[in-house]
């Protein structure tokens, strides 16, 4: 298992390595994403969109407010401020469109996003030893897995 999470890792890392010019990101961005403890709102929407390919945002401010106004991000979510996973969930669903079963249709909120991210084995839980919950933090090291996992389903899909 830690095989596959050092795997995911290094990809995600690698990914954002070459995309570096693209999205004006360095290693020691990367670097600092993964030694965060917790992850901000502004940190998730910037990683994600350029994870995601969309027009690189001026920087994590502006890819916050991007996302904020598309609907990706609640408005109780504040750029500074630890994102939860459910929220993370939410924003990867829709950079990545992932479309997620009928209830995360029906409602597209945090709780379904969450629960589709689990069941399509992006965030691991019971499996890995881990319990994860919905309000849970995000460390660095956790969103770049998640995000590994995301880029390496789309990677087999294409």
């Amino acid at each position: 298992m830690m095989k596959t999470n050092k795997k995911s890792v290094i990809c995600v890392i690698c990914g954002l390595l070459l995309a570096a010019p693209a999205y004006s990101q360095s290693a020691a961005e990367i670097e600092a994403l993964l030694n965060e403890r917790a992850i901000t709102g502004a940190q998730a929407a910037y990683f994600t969109l350029a994870a995601a390919m969309y027009p690189p945002p001026s920087g994590s401010q502006a890819a916050f407010a991007l996302a904020r106004d598309r609907g990706w991000l609640a408005a109780e979510v504040n750029s500074g401020d630890a994102i939860a996973l459910n929220r993370l969930s939410l924003l990867m669903m829709h950079a990545f469109d992932l479309p997620g079963g009928m209830m995360y249709r029906l409602t597209g909120s945090p709780r379904y996003a969450f629960r589709e991210m689990r069941a399509l084995g992006f965030i691991e839980g019971a499996a890995s030893g881990q319990r994860v919950y919905p309000n849970q933090t995000v460390s660095g090291e956790q969103f770049l897995h998640i995000l590994g996992n995301i880029l390496d389903q789309q990677e087999g899909a294409w």
